[in-house]
Order: C-alpha cells, then structure tokens, then sequence
C-alpha cells in the first residue's frame, strides 16, 4: 500500500510538471495552396482570355495571416486561405477583372 502510494504521488508530481502542450495551430493560418494554384484561382476569374493569361504570367503571389495576396502589374487581388473568393483590392484590379480586352 505504502509503494502504491508512494507510486501515484511521483506521477501526480511528474503530470502537474510537464510542460503545457501548445495550441494546435488554426488551419486557415496555413498556406493551403501552391502560388500556381493561387494564380490559377484568380485567373478563373477574369473576364478576357487575356487577363487570366497575364494573371498566370506576370502575377506575383505572397501569403501572409491567412490571406493570398496576388499583384499582377499593379493590379491588386486578394483572397483568403478558408473562402477562395477573389477580391479586387483597386481600381486597376477591378479594370483588369472586368475589361473584355486589354
């Protein structure tokens, strides 16, 4: 009985002792997707043939808190990492988005 006891208060000891586990990180806060899947995602969404191919060509792509940001010739788009919806961040966006030819 005495080693029993004497067992459970070193693993009460060794629990209350270990360090906390740390959060698990929140999924939407990771990069999901490849830049080639981003600039195809965004180049969907052009209206022109044109568009999505200087989308595809010359768009730049970086992540950060969940957010692709995507720059295509001064052109801002952005979309997040959980709903994939393409925002125009500018006017020079939305005429690049919407324009039937360049």
């Amino acid at each position: 009985m005495l080693v029993a006891g004497i067992g459970v208060a070193i693993l009460v000891i060794a629990v209350v002792t270990l360090p906390p586990r740390p959060p698990a990180p929140d999924p939407a806060q990771a990069p999901t997707l490849g830049d080639n899947e981003v600039l195809a995602l965004v180049a969907h969404d052009m209206r022109s043939e044109t568009a999505a191919g200087r989308v595809v060509t010359d768009g730049q792509v970086r992540f950060e808190d969940g957010t692709w940001y995507v720059n295509v010739s001064g052109a801002h788009f952005h979309l997040s990492n959980r709903n994939r919806i393409v925002v125009a961040d500018d006017q020079a966006a939305v005429q690049l988005q919407y324009r039937a030819t360049p």
